[in-house]
């Protein structure tokens, strides 16, 4: 699979739909043009040092290289958030994860976009230590 390179790439696919997964988010996006999938990795700062950023996306990398062409849904966009425990879940798992991830992601009914419903009007709860009034 091809890789973003863009920030531009990156942003246009966090509109699309979201999974979690013990050792990444999975957030996708189909495409209309007639062009092969692509991935792009992703490990915030707060994860860890540079050393363990670079790990989690180096195995990340291998898992997409392990699946096999058919298991990757054309014409979409794909971005692998890495978590910490990227680094400790087993290899296999990881793959089988990222298989049944990269159907899910594109399914509306599934992901439902990643969003949270926002809590609003009258039942909304005080924020913690305030008084309501």
């Amino acid at each position: 699979m091809d890789t973003l390179k863009k920030r531009s790439e990156f942003l246009a696919v966090a509109k699309g739909g979201r999974v979690g997964r013990r050792a990444f988010v999975l957030q996708g996006l189909q495409r209309e043009a007639e062009t092969p999938s692509r991935v792009g990795y992703t490990v915030t700062k707060k994860t860890g040092n540079s050393v363990v950023r670079s790990r989690i996306k180096r195995r990340l990398r291998a898992a997409v290289r392990a699946l096999d062409p058919a298991d990757v849904p054309p014409r979409a966009d794909f971005v692998l958030v890495g978590r910490e425990a990227a680094l400790s879940h087993p290899f296999e798992n990881l793959v089988s994860d990222l298989r049944t991830g990269l159907r899910q992601v594109l399914d509306p009914k599934a992901s439902q976009g990643g969003r949270r419903p926002q809590r609003q009007g009258r039942g909304a709860k005080p924020a913690p230590g305030r008084k309501q009034g």
